[in-house]
């Protein structure tokens, strides 16, 4: 029987629908209280939610969201009046899969229900489908659910055994080198060395001799030879992050190496045959460097065989639940704890726009990790940045009311306001802050976010 969770604060409705359900086979949960829902739907499995619309809409609109951020692959069906279907619009575009106009018509309902289960057992198959191309052996690869990611790793399993050049795009922190990686253990190379440059952090005028190796002449009848990366992973895969950053003249022999398949050590007249997978990352746009003489055209045309974008979290963010499961799983036992975290501190994380990408939310979930002592982490255990607005550094003056000293923008001074107003409901709840986001008729993940609002 499939299971169908009913979110409203309208208790007859409630029972309508639940009545109706239940006479058509289906197991049904109500919930008046947004996050014991969301609480209900992270602990249990459901096949299909309802969200009911009333007049004051912020909270169904929040959970929309929640719901979507935790689980973009369980349909939501909004209910909301047939004069108010601009709402049921909104929600849709904040994850819901169709709505329902009240008062309710059983059999189209029904009939709705139906058509929306069956398109999401088909969604669920296909994404089962492509899921089973990440699976690896031996490395942990990018935990995702975006489709965009999902048409990455179908494609890096097509183009892995051959030995074509493949060039990264992405900000830094969006998980080039784990690409790379796959990359390597799919291909033929992978019983060989796979090793990671960073041609950003290599010291001046030592970039040659790091990636070509080069003759130390101590003793003319036997010198030194001290060989570069390419010689030492020669059979295997080199990933050269940040190529940009490589002068010119060692972009001309990386290209006279990928064409003759030979190299020169730094003090050597002789020729190595060198035999690698080469894979490259940048954060920026190669071709616009070349149009600017920054980086060599031709070696740009020979790397960008296969070209492969990636996204920053933030514009994949329904990957952020599984990323901070699969990072509490990894730290909590690396550290023998119990650790999970609360929903509205997920909803957080979700709405945060993580300018250092993956790398920065593995960072904090392994400091949070480390750092707890209560098994669970909340919104109070993160950091003050994650709430707080992004704008310009201003030491507001006070505002008097009969005198304009200062003058500020309406938005911050609305903010302050709120801000004083929040405060004072806080100290009515006796400084409970679910009591008070209660009172205030917004969740409570909203309440934590408008109280670090930087307020200087």
């Amino acid at each position: 029987m499939p299971k169908v969770l009913v979110f409203s604060q309208d208790n007859s409705l409630s029972r309508e629908l639940s009545d109706l359900l239940s006479r058509n086979c289906y197991t049904v949960s109500t919930f008046s209280k947004g996050s014991e829902a969301v609480n209900a739907i992270r602990e249990e499995s459901y096949d299909l939610v309802f969200i009911d619309f009333p007049k004051n809409n912020l909270l169904s609109q929040e959970l929309v969201a929640s719901v979507h951020c935790f689980h973009d692959l369980l349909p939501i069906i909004v209910l909301t009046d047939a004069d108010k279907v601009d709402i049921a619009y909104r929600a849709v575009k904040n994850g819901a899969t169709t709505y329902v106009t009240k008062p309710l018509n059983a059999d189209a309902l029904l009939l709705t229900m139906s058509i929306t289960l069956s398109n999401a057992n088909i969604m669920i198959e296909n994404l089962l489908y492509k899921r089973s191309l990440q699976k690896t052996d031996g490395f942990s690869t990018l935990v995702t659910s975006s489709e965009p990611m999902l048409k990455i790793y179908a494609l890096v399993e097509k183009i892995a055994p051959s030995d074509s050049p493949v060039m990264l795009r992405g900000e830094a922190g969006a998980g080039k080198e784990t690409i790379a990686r796959r990359i390597h253990s799919k291909s033929r190379r992978c019983k060989y060395g796979f090793a990671k440059l960073d041609c950003a952090a290599l010291p001046g005028n030592m970039e040659d001799a790091e990636l070509f190796g080069y003759v130390r002449n101590i003793d003319a009848e036997s010198p030194e030879i001290v060989p570069g990366v390419f010689e030492e992973n020669n059979s295997g895969t080199v990933f050269l992050d940040n190529i940009d950053a490589l002068p010119m003249n060692s972009q001309i022999k990386m290209l006279y190496m990928l064409q003759n398949k030979k190299i020169q050590r730094n003090g050597s007249s002789k020729m190595v045959n060198i035999d690698i997978r080469l894979v490259v990352g940048s954060t920026s746009d190669l071709y616009v460097k070349t149009v600017s003489r920054e980086f060599c055209e031709d070696l740009y045309k020979k790397l960008n065989v296969v070209p492969i974008v990636l996204l920053p979290l933030r514009e994949r963010r329904k990957d952020i639940p599984r990323l901070v499961e699969d990072f509490l799983e990894r730290f909590a036992n690396k550290n023998s704890k119990n650790v999970d975290i609360s929903s509205q501190a997920l909803a957080v994380l979700c709405e945060y726009d993580w300018p250092g990408n993956i790398t920065q939310l593995e960072n904090l979930i392994e400091r949070l990790v480390a750092a707890n002592e209560t098994g669970r982490i909340s919104c109070d255990d993160l950091p003050n940045e994650l709430f707080r607005e992004v704008i310009p550094e201003v030491k507001w003056g006070k505002i008097v009311d009969d005198k304009l000293d200062t003058i500020i923008s309406l938005k911050k001074y609305l903010q302050m306001q709120e801000r004083l107003y929040m405060e004072k409901v806080l100290e009515h709840s006796g400084g409970d802050k679910s009591l008070a986001a209660k009172k205030l008729d917004i969740s409570l993940a909203s309440f934590y976010r408008k109280w670090h609002e930087d307020m200087l």
